[in-house]
């Protein structure tokens, strides 16, 4: 095999790629991507078992063929290169020849055939997305999954589709951000899975803010195509909790406050926070909400701020992290604090008819 490829559209497929090696693998070739040539372009692959990534690169195909190679490595190498075109080439004993004008390096490789399989999904008629829409949902709910590998079926994100409406959904079972959308979902369709977080986390760096994303899918796996790239993981058996019954529907007390001072003054109090005292007191009022911190060894802090609500008054408490990722995906000017005692969950949300109804987030409170 030898190929002649620009440098700079070598490492940008390779440093896109890698991200999904495993630092610390048993298998040495999972450290490893795999170059194979197709008729005017080369085909990187890099996985981990769960999570598999393919990138098409134009380039000239001198001899057809596949060789392994290093991810970590030839990314070093290619960062310090000359912005020239580069050529690899397969020599004996598993070595490539790598050279980009007068610089030549040598880089053992391995047999490609012990690259794992990446499935093809062949003869599965993808589901077509707006690449925007799919990247803000993930961004808009990602946060709040699983990161306990005892509670598997929660690490991930679960990808609905009923009657025309996509709906996403992550929980760690402190928290829970749902989002939903109607425009531009395949008609037909009615699917539920789990998508592992990490294909999300992948996922929301490389979707773009143009053009359409295939989603291809079937019992155990799924795979999302767009952009020349191709991301393939298998999907989390188990059952995600119902969570139309986890959003509470009795909540009386709507306070609805500015979305920028309230951000700004949550953060505030997070800085008199520590990890083993990481709470903050919402104390609601008529026309005013004060939040409350009082921390052994560190101090106290108070702060009010004006807000719209007439009724009783009620106090709970709230992780401040948990708020603040909440507050960081909320792009209207307005946003809604619904609660109903101090030992039920609140619900934040936009503070608009449309975007309430598509993005809601349940807290779970603090005992006091």
């Amino acid at each position: 095999m030898k190929i002649r490829i620009p440098r700079q559209d070598l490492l940008d497929n390779v440093n896109r790629a890698k991200t999904v090696v495993s630092s610390k693998t048993a298998l040495p070739i999972l450290s490893h991507l795999l170059l194979e040539t197709c008729e005017s372009a080369v085909r990187l692959s890099a996985t981990d078992l769960k999570v598999s990534i393919e990138c098409m690169v134009d380039c000239t195909v001198e001899e057809p063929g596949s060789f392994t190679v290093s991810s970590q490595r030839l990314a070093m190498i290619l960062s310090e290169l000359p912005d020239a075109d580069v050529t690899m080439e397969l020599g004996d004993n598993n070595i490539i020849h790598l050279s980009c004008g007068r610089i030549r390096t040598r880089l053992f490789s391995m047999p490609p055939e012990e690259f794992p399989p990446i499935r093809a999904f062949d003869n599965i008629e993808p589901l077509v997305f707006s690449q925007e829409m799919l990247k803000k949902m993930f961004l808009k709910t990602s946060f709040a999954i699983c990161t306990d590998q005892a509670r598997y079926n929660l690490t991930g994100l679960l990808f609905e589709i009923q009657e025309g409406r996509l709906t996403v959904v992550a929980t760690d079972g402190r928290r829970m951000s749902v989002c939903s959308e109607s425009e531009g979902i395949p008609e037909g369709a009615n699917i539920k899975v789990i998508i592992p977080g990490k294909m999300i986390g992948e996922l929301e760096r490389l979707l773009g803010t143009e053009g359409e994303v295939s989603v291809y899918l079937d019992e155990a796996q799924t795979a999302f195509s767009f952009n020349n790239t191709r991301l393939v993981t298998a999907i989390i058996e188990g059952n995600f909790p119902n969570y139309e019954v986890v959003i509470p529907k009795k909540h009386d007390k709507e306070v609805v406050i500015n979305t920028l001072a309230f951000t700004e003054a949550v953060r505030r109090t997070r800085t008199m926070t520590n990890e083993k005292f990481n709470n903050v007191r919402f104390i609601l009022s008529s026309g005013l909400l004060q939040l409350k911190v009082v921390t052994p060894e560190v101090g106290e802090y108070e702060e009010e701020l004006s807000v719209e609500y007439d009724g009783d008054q009620v106090e709970i408490a709230f992780n401040p992290d948990f708020i603040l990722d909440i507050l960081r995906n909320i792009d209207t000017e307005m946003v809604s604090l619904i609660l109903k005692d101090t030992t039920s969950p609140g619900i934040i949300k936009p503070c608009t008819d449309a975007a309430s109804e598509t993005y809601t987030n349940v807290v779970m409170p603090i005992r006091l």
